[in-house]
């Protein structure tokens, strides 16, 4: 099979592997070569394969689809980090992962209060109640 994974700024792995092991909203999934074709929204977590030369490893993925069509297996994610252990990708889903999620929180939160002045702004002009009038 072919595993590529790509985020927004790009491919971040190609190489051919064995077998892949994703977790999905809908649970753990081992992919083969003779698998099925699927497809799953993923949340973070890290997704083990196994090389063609029987060597396995690591990447840390934040959230995003998996996709396996034929021989092609394809991993669209946020945030995709390469490692070599699982306590390194471990760190790096808690401190990184984690703190991109409370950023997005924090903007959001903020794009909502934004978003409501301006309908409490244009609720006021359409009343004539702005300063001077309509």
């Amino acid at each position: 099979m072919k595993l590529t994974v790509f985020t927004p700024l790009g491919e971040v792995l190609r190489c051919k592997i064995k077998k892949i092991t994703v977790e999905t909203l809908n649970g753990h999934y081992t992919l083969l070569p003779k698998h099925i074709d699927f497809a799953a929204a993923m949340s973070e977590n890290i997704v083990t394969y196994t090389t063609e030369q029987m060597q396995q490893k690591y990447i840390a993925c934040h959230r995003g689809i998996v996709v396996k069509k034929g021989e092609a297996v394809t991993i669209t994610v946020q945030n995709a980090v390469v490692g070599d252990t699982l306590d390194e990708l471990t760190e790096i889903i808690n401190r990184d992962f984690k703190q991109t999620d409370e950023q997005r929180k924090e903007l959001n939160s903020a794009m909502a209060r934004l978003e409501l002045g301006i309908i409490r702004g244009f609720g006021q002009l359409s009343k004539g109640d702005f300063n001077g009038g309509i």
